[in-house]
């Protein structure tokens, strides 16, 4: 009875263990607002005050539906 406790035990903490190793990453990607896509498609930056503020910080408007920090533009090679 004892090796079949031990053998249910053993299985409890593969599970518990197989679940914690392969469990996905539960940080949201960063997501710009629509109103600050829109304005970078017309090759504009976004004039709302919120997103003014939040890009000095360096994040994405949380008020008008982004989210994280903003993507740093990649550096042209010479």
């Amino acid at each position: 009875m004892k090796s079949l406790t031990s053998l249910r035990l053993i299985a409890v903490v593969a599970v518990a263990a197989f679940g914690y190793a392969f469990a996905a990453d539960s940080t949201p990607a960063p997501k710009a607002a629509a109103c600050c896509t829109k304005a970078a498609a017309d090759g504009k930056a976004c004039a709302h005050g919120c997103c003014v503020t939040a890009a000095k910080d360096g994040k994405n408007c949380e008020k008008c539906g982004g989210s994280g920090a903003m993507a740093k533009p990649a550096e042209a090679k010479k």
